[in-house]
């Protein structure tokens, strides 16, 4: 007993030396990550001077302004597939002349339009659009994969901190090792740091970080994904604290959430983890997420009662509490929406010629709409007659998204059972992972007791997003969709790798 007092007091003089290990780990990840970006760059280049593109139209934009450019065709290979489009968005100022174009948000092309103004007022420089732009890209999707690596360095770190020790009252995690992978292995501060950099590095060379290196904005999305959920963990650990700057951890989570909804459609789902981390901190249900055994049945009895909000004061918490959750959900589903909008407006009504025509780029659009919402936002109200006849105008919810996804991508629910493709085959190992990892919370998690405190756990909202981004993945999106969103998935789990198999 003496000695394991010994040993953890002698752990717990270890932490300021691990925590200087922690420049010295971020810089080394940088190194790392820069040099897998150069990696992927000049492997990138090589291979599409060996094998031709499956298509590729951006020369008819970009080959009579550059000629034989030597420059444009070594950087041209990394606006292939779906970066023909953001590269076309770019070069069009955000004007979406064709339905299959809002497939892409115009977040990406925005971002480097402006950085390009920016570059013209201090640079002088010789080379043309398409060549600038994919230069702009290069430096801004790498900067920000970066910046991701180390985000998945980080929220490792505050994982273990939270679960595996506290500073007043330091606790070495008891592994178990029926956890599956390294989990009975982390067992001190020391080694949460290795396994932490391990994880930072596996993500820096993973298989979908080649979109990080392309015209693509998975990039920025994973991104801003990872440090959306580094800050809900602070979030919840400052609650717990009971310190006042949780409010501030939250506000950034849910700006991150947001961004990541500025980029991609699939950035409505960070709505899952933001609505378990309200039932999570809401005191009501708190009451009953907590396992109390009761030794007569030996189960506990979970009956909620009301009793709670006879006391003004909680109901009105309550209540507050609940109008926040509801906000915080308007400003994460807030920017898909806008596009959504603005899809409406420019294709399913036949309004002013002029007024159509000055808001086809999207930034034009976007502020029109803030200077007078009443006259886009009012769609239900439009008459039937005056509707263009899309297929997708007279929905309850005019969503273009959906429509284009199933008449250009063949996206359509249970795709995968009525007509399966042998490729399915090549993202196998990232389903396994992902529902195995889903697997082995539960099964490490689940009360004998109080089944409602699973959802206790901070970690279940990211769980349930995993398991709703997999599952929607597997079922609906044909190939090219599946194999491309990968990106998005590894995003995920490695945010949950570590937390699911070390609890």
């Amino acid at each position: 007993m003496h000695e394991k007092i010994k040993e953890e007091k002698k752990e717990l003089n270890s932490i300021p030396k691990c925590k200087n290990k922690t420049i010295f780990h971020i810089s080394l990840i940088c190194i790392i990550t820069i040099l897998s970006r150069i990696c992927c760059i000049i492997n990138t280049v090589i291979w599409s001077k060996l094998i031709k593109p499956y298509k590729f139209s951006n020369n008819l934009l970009c080959e009579e302004k550059n000629g034989e450019s030597f420059l444009w065709n070594i950087l041209k290979c990394f606006s292939y597939w779906d970066g023909e489009y953001f590269l076309r968005l770019s070069l069009n100022g955000t004007e979406y002349n064709y339905e299959q174009n809002h497939a892409f948000f115009p977040t990406l092309p925005l971002i480097i339009i402006y950085i390009k103004r920016i570059l013209t007022k201090y640079c002088i420089y010789e080379c043309t659009n398409c060549v600038i732009y994919i230069l702009i890209m290069l430096v801004v999707n790498n900067l920000f994969f970066l910046i991701a690596s180390i985000g998945i360095y980080v929220y490792s770190l505050i994982h273990f901190r939270n679960e595996n020790y506290d500073i007043d009252e330091f606790k070495i995690s008891s592994g178990k090792e029926h956890n599956c992978y390294y989990s009975y292995k982390i067992n001190n501060v020391k080694e949460s740091y290795r396994f932490s950099f391990f994880i930072s590095i596996l993500y820096a060379f993973s298989l979908g970080n080649i979109h990080a290196s392309s015209f693509y904005n998975e990039s920025i999305f994973s991104c801003f994904s990872i440090w959306g959920f580094n800050f809900l963990q602070l979030c919840i650990s400052s609650k717990k604290r009971g310190e006042k700057k949780n409010y501030i951890y939250e506000i950034l989570c849910i700006l991150c959430f947001a961004t990541c909804s500025c980029f991609r459609s699939n950035g409505i789902l960070f709505l899952i983890p933001v609505f378990f981390f309200n039932i999570q901190s809401c005191v009501f249900f708190q009451k009953y997420l907590q396992e109390v055994p009761n030794k007569e049945k030996g189960k506990c009895e979970t009956i909620i009662t009301f009793k709670h909000f006879n006391n003004k004061y909680k109901l009105l918490t309550f209540i507050f509490h609940w109008m926040k959750a509801l906000i915080e959900a308007i400003i994460i589903i807030l920017p898909f929406v806008i596009f959504q909008l603005y899809a409406y407006n420019l294709y399913c009504t036949e309004g002013n010629e002029l007024l159509k025509e000055e808001n086809k780029k999207f930034y034009v659009f976007f502020f029109n709409l803030f200077k007078d919402p009443n006259k886009y936002i009012n769609i239900w109200n439009n008459k039937k007659s005056l509707l263009i006849n899309r297929p997708w105008c007279n929905n309850i919810f005019p969503f273009i998204y959906n429509y284009i996804q199933y008449k250009y991508w063949d996206v359509q629910i249970f795709k995968s059972l009525f007509s399966p493709n042998v490729n399915i085959l090549y993202s196998a190992p990232v389903y396994f992972i992902s529902f195995h990892c889903i697997y082995t919370f539960i099964k490490n998690n689940k009360s004998s007791y109080n089944k409602l405190s699973l959802l206790n756990n901070h970690l279940w909202g990211g769980v349930i997003h995993l398991f709703v981004l997999s599952f929607y993945i597997l079922l609906c999106a044909h190939t090219e969709v599946r194999n491309g969103k990968k990106k998005k998935k590894y995003t995920c789990v490695y945010d949950l790798f570590i937390p699911i198999n070390a609890t």
